[in-house]
């Protein structure tokens, strides 16, 4: 019998992230939100909504997600140019727009709240 091999992706998006989610939107939310964050957007080719947990860090108006292992995952992409996305931090949804900004060999989406 053949073995299957999933990608070590596969339990993180199929298991951990709609677990993490359901935690981030309950009340339970304002305290685990503060280091992780749903990233909510539309795909630039697809047009599907997506959801995903990513952990952040908020330097005034602007949230910085680092994407590791960058070259293997393409959500990032979407926002090569600017793009809306909602995020949910902290227990609050915030409306921004994002945008990648490549650090020397690292990828960062960079979103800008509003208001």
């Amino acid at each position: 019998m053949a073995s299957v091999r999933l990608s070590p992706y596969f339990v993180t998006s199929s298991v951990a992230n709609p677990a993490l989610i359901r935690l981030l939107r309950s009340r339970l939310g304002s305290r685990l939100g503060r280091r992780l964050a749903v990233v909510e957007y539309v795909g630039r080719r697809t047009g599907q909504r997506h959801q995903l947990v990513t952990q952040y860090s908020l330097h005034g108006p602007t949230v910085r997600i680092g994407v590791g292992d960058a070259e293997r995952k393409s959500w990032w992409r979407n926002f090569e140019h600017p793009a809306r996305v909602r995020l949910r931090l902290a227990g609050k949804d915030h409306d921004a727009v994002a945008h990648v900004v490549r650090d020397d060999e690292r990828v960062v989406v960079e979103a800008s709240l509003r208001g």
